[in-house]
């Protein structure tokens, strides 16, 4: 079946999900809608987000191509684990989570082997939470990940690259699920670390004097607690790791700075530009 026919149910319409399904409307055979919220499916439906909407996964799942889970990464295994029967044979299962190894491994033993899992993140996002913070335009130029198992078959990945590629993203990129929650604890996890510990140091430093650097260093500090807490926890190996690499970075800058020596300062920056240059 060609990616254009294709009926996909994206679950969850929060701000990825609902940012997914904008972006898929008109280029899909058709976009069903699941939440669990008569609010949340009220400003879908305000907002064109799908062709169709529901409330019971019974309702929808039997009918869909392709389901995208875009919930907190516990509730994807529990809700693929509750609604599982509702799946067809040969229907392929997306998650949106930015963390992969777990989720990838538990929702792959459960699922039966007509039903294809397949673990996905679309590295894009923005401040905030929610569907009204989600918008169509939300993956345009982005990189978005794919970490196939040798549980995956060639047309799944080729089917989920044609499908996230209808959303207008950059590149899709391939990597194991270990690679990929590796990765994001440095690239993604740690800038919000970061973002957090700036600001809770800010105290009553006066708001006027705050300059660009500082608005962007602390940008992502608009953060959703409950989920990225949750992140944080599940991929506390990796992020310790990192964190502990950033310590001994941040340690050799400090003893650079007491001992007033500017040539190693010096150093620090230049590298740390050439390397943002070259990205």
């Amino acid at each position: 079946m060609n990616v254009s026919e294709c009926q996909v149910t994206v679950v969850g319409l929060g701000l990825i999900g609902g940012s997914i399904a904008l972006g898929l409307m008109g280029k899909v055979g058709k976009v069903r809608g699941l939440d669990v919220s008569e609010d949340i499916l009220e400003h879908a439906r305000k907002r064109r987000m799908a062709d169709e909407l529901y409330l019971h996964p019974e309702d929808c799942l039997p009918h869909s191509d392709v389901v995208i889970v875009a919930l907190y990464p516990r509730q994807v295994e529990a809700f693929l684990l509750q609604n599982r029967e509702y799946l067809r044979p040969k229907t392929l299962v997306m998650d949106v989570s930015s963390i992969k190894e777990r989720i990838v491994h538990a929702v792959q033993k459960i699922l039966p082997p007509e039903i294809e899992f397949l673990g996905t993140h679309p590295m894009a996002g923005r401040e905030g939470r929610g569907i009204e913070r989600a918008r169509e335009e939300m993956f345009l130029g982005s990189y978005y990940l794919l970490t196939p198992t040798e549980k995956n078959t060639p047309w799944a990945i080729k089917k989920a690259t044609s499908l996230v590629e209808l959303l207008g993203v950059l590149k899709v990129v391939t990597l194991t699920p270990k690679e990929h929650d590796a990765l994001v604890s440095y690239t993604s996890q740690m800038p919000h670390v970061l973002a957090s510990l700036l600001m809770n140091g800010f105290k009553d430093k006066s708001k006027y004097l705050v300059g660009g650097s500082f608005k962007d260093a602390t940008r992502v500090a608009t953060i959703n607690e409950d989920l990225w807490v949750e992140l944080f926890m599940q991929n506390k190996k990796y992020l310790l790791m990192e964190m502990d690499s950033f310590e001994d970075r941040w340690n050799d800058f400090k003893e650079a700075l007491q001992k007033e020596d500017t040539a190693h300062l010096r150093r620090i920056l230049q590298q740390a530009k050439m390397f943002k240059d070259k990205l």
